[in-house]
């Protein structure tokens, strides 16, 4: 995949301008058709899926039996079927394990020979359009961050080879711009990690809808505890410092989470998204050798819901 082509920062200027895209290599269509295809994928994964009308689209993850991230699927309703736009090195992985789930559905997944490309605000590049609902007020579900940054983010299926016209940006572009709103993507996951960390409830689960694999977890979390880590944006003091995932955050020298991305903002200059320990103080941290300012994503109250009125597990939004 492109990083760049000569100039990254002014490729995100253009991105939001909505005079370039992505070609998002990095991801796959999927294809889930049959009679059972909707009822299926919502019996098995964590969002609200079985009501979708062709044209609409959401956001689901496949979640270990103990609740911990697997995949990511962005998902696309037509008359039909589903597509299912994926992370293309965790492809046959899923696709092993959904056939494995298949049993008596009336279902069949297969790949395409459809690309995606991403950019922002309605390019009408394809009328097979995903829209992302990250910042977008939760449907059945809750928001942990005290308010949230516009990410008017879309992706376009379009068939192999035909290239837009418009410019084409590189990922580090994209990078700077998902970083900056906060937005996870599933190449931020571990082994560890829960979709309340992430903030992940809010665009991609469905706190009521019926059982599924890792929802026991979903709900013991959310109702009872409280995620063990919590996301934020780091902003490092030296603005063309770029971290790299991976690298150890600290506090006052005591190692207390890691980088999950790193990339150079057109305005806000070197940012990272950062997986912290929940009881982190709400102040600067050390990562690279030098400061970085905080920004609290997923508070260290998070969680605890059952705990309170029925209606403040949705002031956590900031909305009443």
């Amino acid at each position: 995949m492109t990083k760049h082509f000569g100039n990254p920062l002014g490729e995100q200027r253009q991105l939001l301008a909505g005079k370039a895209a992505v070609h998002r290599v990095d991801q796959q269509v999927l294809l889930l058709a049959g009679d059972d295809a909707l009822s299926w994928l919502h019996s098995i994964t964590s969002q609200n899926i079985k009501n979708l009308k062709p044209g609409e689209c959401t956001e689901t993850l496949v979640l270990t039996p103990t609740g911990h991230i697997e995949h990511q699927l962005k998902v696309l309703a037509f008359d039909g079927g589903l597509y299912l736009i994926v992370k293309a090195e965790k492809v046959e992985a899923l696709t092993k394990w959904l056939n494995m789930m298949r049993f008596r559905s009336k279902v069949v997944i297969s790949e395409t020979d459809l690309e995606v490309w991403g950019g922002f605000g309605d390019l009408a590049l394809s009328d097979l359009v995903w829209v992302d609902r990250f910042d977008s007020e939760p449907k059945g579900s809750v928001r942990y961050a005290q308010q949230v940054e516009s990410f008017p983010y879309r992706e376009y299926l379009l068939p192999a080879g035909q290239k837009p016209e418009l410019e084409e940006a590189g990922f580090l572009a994209l990078e700077a711009l998902r970083i900056d709103a906060g937005r996870p993507e599933i190449t931020d996951i571990d082994e560890r990690s829960l979709p309340h960390e992430y903030d992940w409830l809010a665009s991609a689960v469905h706190l009521s809808k019926g059982c599924y694999r890792g929802q026991e977890t979903v709900a013991k979390v959310h109702n009872l505890g409280h995620p063990p880590r919590r996301l934020v944006v780091l902003n490092l003091e030296v603005g063309d410092t770029m971290a790299n995932p991976g690298e150890e955050i600290f506090y006052q020298g005591k190692l207390v989470g890691k980088v999950l991305a790193g990339a150079l903002h057109y305005e806000a200059g070197s940012l990272a998204l950062g997986l912290v320990n929940r009881n982190t103080p709400y102040l600067d941290l050390e990562l690279c050798g030098m400061t970085a300012s905080q920004r609290v994503l997923v508070p260290a109250d998070a969680g605890k819901a059952a705990n309170l009125p029925r209606p403040s597990a949705f002031k956590l939004s900031g909305k009443k």
